[in-house]
């Protein structure tokens, strides 16, 4: 069967298409054949050794599956041969999912309904779930609140404004080009430019009256301007960086004033979670909620250049990757 692989840290040129065993379920765990797989921004990371997976290399990629279950392991009784599943957060302390066949841990999967196609299932599994674990089981983001999401046209950040939407709440998206800006209002989002100066002006005069929940992967460059736009009791969560953060003590004594919550969270520190929060994902997407925007589908073979184009940037919604 074949599988990507990389056998060293390095760019998008590491990864292969390898051929290898089929693997063989634990008792714990679902052989499933793989439909479809996505690449995510920490896809990349991992590949590039920032982290590097602890069981060492040669690793297969991908964090993302949707597909059929071939085989189940002794200890498995939620799931049979046949069914259609959806999984994340695979490929760091285990192997990855953009191969024809996986064996991975039954609890961080959850049923697929017929009615929900197998590739939106993969563009939404990660992004997602991070969205709802930060906005509702972290920040408690509650309808008529204003919520400010980063990077929105983004995988997670697509998702989030969705999520956010469907919870009745005032969302406001940063991005960096005109493209990016009017999707967001065709989701019915107020689009804020980070590409020129004064965010914090603008955030402002995109909530007047605050900001109650912010979802943050660019601490580094939009912490003290979150602090900033919040309202009182307002809630920063932390999905990701890509640098030092750094604070002034006014801005933290400020939010120490304003009653101000700083989160930290990973969808990767939390495959306990799995199973529900996809199940909660799986949900949306059957009734119509939740839409994933696939920017494009690009067959097992090609996915050094899905991982290249996420790392250039300006990817509107999620990459797919078209495995069987």
């Amino acid at each position: 069967m074949r599988a990507v692989r990389f056998h060293d840290h390095g760019p998008a040129d590491v990864l292969q298409v390898d051929t290898i065993e089929r693997p063989a379920p634990a008792a714990a765990e679902v052989l499933v054949e793989v439909h479809a797989s996505c690449v995510n921004p920490i896809d990349t990371k991992i590949r590039a050794g920032q982290p590097s997976p602890p069981g060492g290399l040669p690793q297969t990629v991908g964090s993302d599956l949707a597909g059929v279950v071939a085989a189940v392991g002794d200890e498995v009784d939620q799931f049979a041969a046949g069914d259609r599943v959806v999984g994340t957060g695979f490929g760091l302390a285990d192997p990855g999912t953009i191969a024809e066949v996986v064996a991975v841990d039954a609890d961080r999967l959850a049923p697929l309904p017929s009615g929900v196609d197998a590739t939106d299932a993969a563009a939404a599994a990660m992004v997602f779930t991070t969205a709802w674990r930060a906005l509702i089981d972290r920040a408690g983001l509650q309808a008529g609140e204003v919520c400010l999401v980063h990077g929105a046209t983004g995988g997670v950040g697509h998702a989030a404004v969705q999520i956010a939407d469907a919870m009745g709440a005032t969302v406001i998206g940063t991005v960096r080009s005109d493209a990016a800006a009017a999707a967001l209002r065709s989701w019915g989002a107020t689009p804020v430019r980070t590409d020129a100066p004064e965010l914090p002006e603008r955030i402002a005069a995109a909530a007047p009256e605050g900001v109650d929940v912010v979802l943050e992967p660019f601490p580094e460059a939009h912490l003290g301007a979150d602090l900033d736009a919040l309202a009182r009791g307002g809630r920063v969560v932390v999905i990701s960086q890509h640098g030092d953060v750094t604070l002034s003590a006014g801005q933290t004594f400020g939010a120490m004033l304003g009653d101000h919550t700083l989160t930290f969270m990973s969808i990767m520190a939390s495959a306990d979670e799995h199973s529900r929060l996809l199940g909660e994902v799986v949900t949306g997407l059957a009734d119509g909620r939740f839409h994933p925007v696939i920017a494009h589908t690009y067959p097992l073979a090609e996915t050094a250049a899905a991982h290249r184009a996420l790392e250039d940037g300006g990817t509107i919604g999620k990459l797919v990757i078209a495995v069987g």
